[in-house]
């Protein structure tokens, strides 16, 4: 990292169980034991905001269009990203997300 004030974006990945809350509280420490000063902002998606955990109770318990469900994860990630991320990486934070894009995209018919 070449500047105090520069800030960055950390993705974990996965299906449930995979253990990616273990890894985000452990890059965490390394964060903030190699950047002492640099503040971390943990957060997942969906969810992060008071709209986004609404939204992601609905995905997590109601029964719906698989159309309706991405479109719902979007209105979480804009959500996400215009609140949380963005004014986060803004004044230099790291910011550590469980989940982002990749998640929308996998196939979890095609994980064995």
């Amino acid at each position: 990292m070449t500047s105090a004030q520069s800030g960055f974006f950390i993705s974990f990945e996965g299906i449930d169980g995979a253990g990616k809350s273990t890894h985000v509280d452990a890059f965490r420490g390394l964060i903030q034991e190699r950047y002492p000063n640099k503040e971390v902002v943990m957060t997942r998606e969906p969810g992060g905001t008071a709209l986004g955990e609404q939204l992601r109770n609905l995905l997590l318990n109601a029964p719906m269009n698989l159309e309706t469900e991405a479109l719902l994860m979007f209105a979480a990630r804009r959500e996400h990203i215009e609140n949380i991320v963005e004014p986060a990486l803004a004044h230099g934070a790291c910011v550590v997300s469980d989940r982002f894009t990749d998640a929308t995209y996998a196939d979890r018919k095609s994980v064995v």
